[in-house]
């Protein structure tokens, strides 16, 4: 499995924004209502966070040799794919708040617009968190190479 590149992050947010951006002006401009962010969407993507890191703690410690306890390979790859998909969720998670925060900006001066706005920029930072916990416990995932040099036993 190859390790995440974070280009391919920073493009699929980036997308991500545009087209909740985009999606917004357009169901706005056709009677439509805005969808309503909430404070828990916040809440649920740090305790996801907090939950792949929890994951991938005991595979770091066995693979830097602190943990007697051997662990399943197959445990070790669920958790590097948990990862991988902790990245790319956090990233397009990152983006569609993106999107919405873009969206409230130029309406500020509305009180409820303004809570909506601060709700997104919540959740760009939980996001982020989500991706930065899906990057770390990939790289506790990666297990060093062998030892190919002289000397180096079968």
């Amino acid at each position: 499995m190859r390790p995440t590149r974070p280009g391919a992050l920073l493009a699929a947010g980036f997308l991500a924004a545009v087209l909740v951006w985009s999606l917004l002006r357009v169901w706005t401009a056709g009677g439509g209502s805005e969808p309503q962010l909430l404070w828990r969407s916040t809440l649920t993507i740090v305790l996801l966070a907090v939950a792949v890191l929890a994951v991938g703690w005991p595979v770091r410690q066995w693979v830097r040799g602190e943990k007697a306890r051997r662990i399943d390979a197959l445990r070790a790859a669920r958790t590097a794919v948990l990862a991988k998909a902790a990245a790319a969720a956090g990233a397009l998670f990152a983006g569609a708040a993106a999107g919405f925060a873009v969206h409230y900006l130029p309406t500020l001066g509305v009180g409820a617009r303004l809570e909506q706005f601060l709700v997104a920029v919540a959740d760009l930072l939980a996001s982020g968190l989500l991706l930065a916990a899906g990057l770390v416990v990939e790289r506790y995932c990666r297990v060093p190479p062998d030892d190919e040099g002289p000397g180096a036993t079968a």
